[in-house]
Formats: C-alpha cells, sequence, structure tokens
C-alpha cells in the first residue's frame, strides 16, 4: 500500500489539532472549575445539576424564613417572659390585699404598685422590634419553614391577649382584667363598694396568666421545631450542594492528567510533524 506525503502532512495536521483541542478542552475546565460549559456537553448532567441548584435555592430560602421566625418568636417570648414576671407580682399583691389588718394606706400602697405594672404591661403590649415593626402583630403569617411544614410567623396579638387592638389594647381582655384590679385597690383604699369581688379578681388575674404562659409554650414549641428544621436542612442543603459539584464541578487530578496527555500527545505531533517537514521527502515537494 502506498502513503502519499500529502496523506501523511494532513494526518500530522489533524493529530496536532486534535490534541491542541483535548489541551485547550482540559485547560477549560481546569480554570473555570466547571466539567460543561454548555447544555449539549452532556444535557442529563446539566438539567440535573440546574435542578440542584435550584433545590439549594429553595433552602437558602426555608433557612432565610426560619431565621425570620426564629427571630420574631425569641422576641415575642422575652417579652413574655418580663409580663409573666410583673403578672407574678401581681398575684401576689392580691394576695397581700387580701390581710385583714391592711388599712386604706396599705391598700393604696398596692393600688400605685399594681397601676404602675398596668401601665407597663401595656406598653409592652403594643411595644415594636427594632425594625420597627409590632412584637405582637395583629395578623401573622403561615410561613414555610421546609417542605410541606409551615409556622406561624409570630405570635399574634389576640392569641396573647383576648381582643383589644394595637391602637386600643385597654379593650383586651387582658388589660381589663389587670385593670380591674387596680380598681379594686382603689375601692378597698377609699371605702367604697366593691364593683367586683375578691374571687373574681383572684380568678382574673389567674386567667390572664394562664393565657400568657400558654402563649409562651406555643411559641416555644414553634421555636423548638424551627430548630429541628434548621438541623434538617442544612444537612440536606450540603447533600444537594456536594450532589450539584459532583455532577458539574471540574475533578481537578482527573483534569489535570488529562490535560497533561493531551500536552504531551501535541508535543509529539509537534516534533514528528517538524522532522517530517525537514526529511528528503518533503524537501522534494
Amino acid at each position: 500500500m502506498r502513503v502519499s506525503s500529502n496523506q501523511i502532512l494532513e494526518a500530522g495536521v489533524q493529530s496536532m489539532d486534535n490534541s491542541l483541542a483535548d489541551a485547550m478542552a482540559w485547560q477549560k475546565k481546569i480554570s473555570t472549575g466547571k466539567n460543561y460549559s454548555k447544555a449539549s456537553d452532556n444535557p442529563y448532567a446539566v438539567s440535573r445539576g440546574v435542578r440542584l441548584d435550584f433545590d439549594v435555592a429553595r433552602l437558602e430560602m426555608y433557612k432565610t424564613n426560619q431565621n425570620y421566625v426564629a427571630s420574631t418568636h425569641a422576641i415575642a417570648q422575652s417579652q413574655m417572659g418580663t409580663m409573666i414576671d410583673e403578672l407574678i407580682v401581681l398575684k401576689q399583691a392580691f394576695v397581700q390585699s387580701q390581710n385583714g389588718v391592711l388599712n386604706s394606706t396599705n391598700f393604696k400602697a398596692l393600688k400605685i404598685q399594681a397601676e404602675q405594672i398596668r401601665d407597663t404591661i401595656k406598653s409592652q403590649m403594643t411595644a415594636k422590634d427594632a425594625t420597627g415593626n409590632a412584637i405582637f402583630p395583629e395578623t401573622v403569617n403561615n410561613v414555610q419553614i421546609e417542605p410541606n411544614v409551615t409556622v406561624k410567623s409570630g405570635v399574634q396579638f389576640t392569641d396573647a391577649f383576648n381582643g383589644g387592638t394595637l391602637a386600643d389594647p385597654t379593650q383586651s381582655d387582658f388589660y381589663t382584667k389587670i385593670n380591674n384590679f387596680v380598681t379594686y385597690l382603689d375601692q378597698r383604699s377609699t371605702g367604697s363598694a366593691l364593683t367586683n369581688s375578691a374571687s373574681t379578681i383572684e380568678t382574673g388575674l389567674n386567667d390572664i396568666f394562664d393565657r400568657m404562659t400558654t402563649a409562651q409554650q406555643k411559641s416555644g414549641g414553634i421555636a423548638a421545631q424551627v430548630d429541628i428544621s434548621k438541623e434538617a436542612m442544612s444537612t440536606i442543603g450540603t447533600e444537594m450542594a456536594a450532589s450539584a459539584s459532583a455532577l458539574l464541578d471540574t475533578d481537578l487530578a482527573a483534569a489535570t492528567a488529562a490535560y497533561t496527555r493531551s500536552q504531551t500527545l501535541l508535543n509529539a505531533a509537534q516534533a514528528m510533524f517538524a522532522r517530517l517537514q525537514q526529511s528528503s521527502l518533503f524537501s522534494k515537494l
């Protein structure tokens, strides 16, 4: 079989082109860190990688929601904790008020103390957080913290205080029962007829105390649920990121070896072509 000089020349050029193209492709994978530069390189891997990236982005959304819910409930729990402490003081004041040896001056002192706590609690009911949002908003949203799991974004005003509004918290059952106690102490200090009996006042204070502790416990339950979701989503996020990386990112060790091999073949092809050019066969062309 006869091989023409043109065939040998074309084979040498083709070999150099192929080796150069391979070397450049591997060099691009190494420099970009991406195994595929376009969808046609590997449609399945790229589409699957895009899907994983989308899922990771959704997990970031869940993370943002989790942080928001955790923050709002933490602030609300802290506020409710303070208010529960104040209610305990009111309950203690009620016990003192049932001491048969108290005189009008004593009742007046208790009334002043209860009045101060009432006014403090009123301001706490309508207080705002550092972002300017009400700690106990009149409406709350259902926030998704993981797939198919939603929780309340905060502690709703009426859930904690039973009625009333941010504009007029005095209409709430919570405020009313505290104010009834203040009125009771005032009437005892002046000897006036009692609007409410001692048992009614005691029942009222117990009711709002139980309501507040229940609201705090529910909020704490949501916070605990958020913590569990954070751990679960963090694990899933790590797994998804690893899967996307395995599909789309360059294996630097393998790419470097392939690049070195292509570069070696290119150097060999160039050397061979140079020797062919210098041979007598080509010098006669």
